[in-house]
Formats: structure tokens, sequence, C-alpha cells
């Protein structure tokens, strides 16, 4: 069930040509990358919020609001926190 009005299209990284997006396979492994049409590019929280902001009523509002000084260094945090311990919530074995 799709809860979007509008959903921006997901493409995996390995299946783009990123040099023509102005992307590094580094970036992309490290975050999440959102290229809006302009070709404005926005990382990790930033691009999760631009994401809500294209999906329409409600999550537009939500996505306006992880751009607030005081809410958007909390979520980039959070957002670092969890792609350097994603392995963890698939259950990879953790390194010794």
């Amino acid at each position: 069930m799709n809860h979007f009005k509008r959903h921006p299209e997901s493409v995996a990284w390995q299946q783009t040509d990123l040099a023509a997006l102005g992307l590094t396979a580094e970036q992309c492994m490290a975050a999440v990358q959102w290229v809006g049409p302009t070709g404005a590019i926005a990382s990790g929280s930033d691009a999760a919020a631009r994401v809500l902001i294209v999906a329409g009523l409600p999550w537009n509002i939500v996505g306006r609001l992880m751009f607030l000084p005081g809410i958007r260094p909390i979520l980039q945090r959070a957002y670092r926190w969890v792609a350097e311990n994603r392995r963890r919530f698939r259950g990879d074995p953790i390194p010794e």
C-alpha cells in the first residue's frame, strides 16, 4: 500500500550513471541520495525530507519540519548512527 500521493522514482545506485547525476559510489554507499528535477542533491536525512516534501500532504509538512534548525542536526546525527549500524538491523554478524 502506497501512502504517498506522489512517489519519486527510486533507482539502485549500482544501476545508475552516477557521474551524470554528480554523485560518487562513496556518497551512495554512505547514505541515501536524492536528486531533484533541477539536479539539486540531498543526502541522508535531508534526502528523506525531500522525498516527504515531494510526497504531498500531509507528508510534505513533516519533510519541511525536518529542515528546522533545531531538528535537522538531530536527524542528521540519527541518520549517521543508523547508517553506521545498519548491519545490526539486517542481522549481519558484528565484525570482531
